[in-house]
């Protein structure tokens, strides 16, 4: 059972409800088979029973925790496995999107993007600043992509993901220069999507989702615990790499 010392409690809208329930999985603080109590967590966040139960919900499409019938919501298992198929499934979702919006996009947008990202992989330093720029940039991206691909069922898709992704990146910073080939793999979207060639920029979104997939199962994958009796992985401790950045 969750307990109030868990959650620091202050009025929060529902995306960063979202984030800090994840980072509650995440952390470590709700473990696989718990059971989440909308009333408790209601309170511990300081919010309505309503924003917490649309939350979940949320959180429930990526896998992350199973709503189950007169049981409420659970913390589900999740290991490298789990990873890869949100990340496959995401490679599907954006490589679409990215092609369905290639037509639509204004030109000037793309465009100025595009010089954002080369600026960025050709500055000297990679301080904090830089890695916020290179998350903003990133959030600018997806979400133009998204928005434009003119089918709102899969922008909605797609941005289900959103806050799941964004734990991962502050998870792993710029270690082995991750964010830097992320950048890299803008790039030839961007250029791709310059050219109005849809299908290319669509497969080159697929190249960048499905990479950073497995750039997030390698770093996290010490960090899981070892197989349980029924040889599955699970209960992810992202704290501890967090603590090493």
């Amino acid at each position: 059972m969750p307990s109030s010392s868990t959650v620091v409690a202050e009025p929060v809208y529902k995306p960063d409800l979202v984030r800090r329930m994840l980072l509650a999985i995440f952390g470590g603080r709700w473990k696989e088979g718990e059971r989440l109590r909308e009333v408790e967590l209601a309170d511990q966040f300081g919010v309505s029973r309503t924003p917490v139960r649309e939350a979940l919900q949320e959180i429930a499409r990526i896998g992350l925790i199973e709503l189950k019938p007169n049981c409420g919501a659970v913390v589900a298992s999740f290991g490298p496995r789990e990873i890869e198929e949100i990340y496959e499934v995401r490679a599907l979702l954006e490589s679409e999107a990215t092609r369905l919006a290639c037509p639509r996009l204004r030109v000037d947008d793309v465009k100025s993007l595009l010089e954002d990202s080369k600026a960025l992989l050709a500055a000297s330093r990679r301080n904090k600043e830089w890695t916020h720029r290179a998350w903003e940039a990133d959030h600018r991206l997806h979400e133009m992509l998204a928005l434009a691909c003119g089918n709102r069922r899969l922008a909605r898709e797609v941005g289900d993901y959103a806050n799941f992704v964004q734990i991962i990146r502050e998870t792993l910073g710029n270690r082995d220069r991750v964010q830097d080939h992320a950048i890299a793999e803008h790039i030839a979207i961007l250029e791709a999507l310059h050219a109005g060639k849809a299908d290319e920029a669509g497969k080159a979104m697929r190249r960048h989702v499905l990479s950073a997939g497995k750039t997030a199962v390698e770093a996290l994958r010490p960090n899981f615990s070892a197989p349980s009796p029924g040889g599955r992985t699970s209960s992810l401790a992202i704290t501890s790499i967090a603590a090493r950045r």
